[in-house]
């Protein structure tokens, strides 16, 4: 039943063609387990290539390592090539100032990437199945989610996906006995301490014995709906993004012209770029700044201490809220070590590149074992940018590329042997990437 399923998904969602080699994240959960399994079995006729990926996270001492050795000795028996990495989430999770669960999820992801990158790996399988959905639903909802983060967990999301998300967890476990799998159980998903958790053993199984006892499956099938709908207002929303919003500025009026749900929409678009894509943005700043738009001109907003809102003579302005220059920073890095530029609360990492990709990540054509310094302006600066002949003072690039004077000393300055190698994005032509070099990403904290 399972695997009939499985195939339906894949298919419906275009999830894997013939060829693809495919990493599967295997924690060693029951969900895991099973689509490595069903994977294993459904592999020759879909003619993939299977690897598994686990990430020691650190936290769970005994029980962890238990894990870690239960998913090497699960892909040696379906003859699979297993992966393993050991990080410290607690101490990623102090240094980056977030959550466990955040810092985990990030070095998920980058180790999957890693691995990908290494072995020619084209996609990346989880296990997320259709009550990971609903709970993730329900947790939105509370939160005040917008239409998209009611949209559910998407099938595929770029190189990532999810053939799990139309089986429920009570059919996963009962695939698992049928089969004679072994699975580990996490003991912190026993515990109510999360808000997961919470929903997961309480919420929920409350909402099927009093209300609906088929309520998984009837909110991930509405969750479908939802996406259609919110797909269509998505892509005019966008459109009328292009026509109101230049340079993190809205015309007002042409903003309130637009239905309250396009209107909406285009805010949320002006915040994503300021947060450089902050997940889903609650309903409430949204409300917040659509009201100041109606407001008189001159008022603001702090939405939190990195953004503020403007009413000003007919614009509504969103940007980061800079109080004073940016101190002065310099910083010394090198390719594989990155680190943390608190002056401009970005992650900086860098890596070898054998290709140039659209990615937003600043490639340069530099030997990967030179010093690399990231630094703000200094007086005098000067370098010589691609596309361009001769010198440009740095000064004078930010001031013609409409950089607001408060947030100049924030744009990254890239030395490499005492040369600007680049200013932000823009790259010195003397350094530009051709068969080989590094590529360095700055990432939101």
């Amino acid at each position: 039943m399972i695997l009939n399923i499985i195939r339906k998904t894949i298919t419906e969602y275009n999830l894997l063609e013939s060829g693809d080699r495919v990493l599967v994240a295997l924690s060693g959960g029951a969900d895991s387990v099973c689509l490595t399994h069903a994977l294993r079995i459904m592999s020759g006729e879909l003619g993939i290539e299977l690897y598994t990926a686990h990430l020691n996270h650190g936290i769970r001492g005994e029980e962890a390592v238990r894990d870690e050795k239960f998913a090497k000795e699960f892909s040696e028996l379906l003859g699979l090539r297993c992966f393993l990495k050991s990080v410290d989430i607690p101490e990623d999770a102090k240094c980056l100032g977030v959550s466990e669960e955040t810092a985990g999820r990030k070095a998920r992801y980058e180790f999957f990437a890693d691995v990908c990158g290494k072995y020619n790996i084209n996609k990346i399988a989880t296990a997320h199945n259709k009550n990971d959905n609903a709970e993730t639903l329900a947790m939105n909802f509370m939160r005040g989610a917008s239409l998209k983060g009611l949209c559910g967990i998407p099938y595929k999301r770029g190189n990532i996906i999810r053939p799990l998300l139309d089986v429920c967890r009570e059919d996963i476990e009962k695939y698992c006995a049928d089969n004679g799998l072994e699975y580990m159980t996490d003991s912190t998903n026993l515990t109510d301490d999360y808000t997961r958790n919470k929903i997961r053993h309480i919420l929920l199984p409350l909402i099927q014995k009093e209300f609906n006892s088929n309520f998984i499956s009837t909110v991930t099938d509405n969750s479908s709906i939802i996406k259609e709908d919110n797909d269509y207002l998505e892509a005019k929303s966008a459109e009328a993004y292009s026509q109101i919003v230049k340079n993190g500025t809205a015309q007002i009026s042409e903003l309130l012209s637009q239905d309250i749900s396009i209107a909406r929409r285009v805010v949320r678009y002006m915040l994503a770029d300021v947060y450089n894509g902050l997940g889903d943005i609650s309903s409430g700043y949204v409300n917040d700044i659509l009201e100041l738009a109606k407001g008189r001109s001159g008022t603001k907003i702090d939405l939190s201490d990195k953004v503020m809102v403007r009413n000003e003579y007919g614009k509504l302005i969103i940007e980061r809220n800079f109080v004073g220059d940016t101190p002065d920073f310099e910083y010394r890095f090198s390719c594989g070590i990155g680190g943390i530029i608190k002056e401009m609360g970005k992650e900086v990492v860098i890596s070898r590149a054998n290709s140039r990709r659209t990615d937003g990540g600043i490639y340069l054509g530099v030997a990967p074992d030179k010093d690399i310094i990231i630094r703000n302006r200094r007086r005098g600066d000067k370098f010589y940018p691609s596309g361009m002949t001769g010198s440009k003072k740095v000064k004078e690039y930010l001031i013609d590329n409409k950089i607001p004077r408060e947030k100049r000393g924030s744009v990254p300055i890239i030395e490499i042997d005492k040369n600007i190698a680049a200013v932000g994005s823009r790259v010195d032509r003397r350094f530009l990437f051709k068969d080989s070099g590094i590529k360095i990403e700055f990432k939101d904290l």
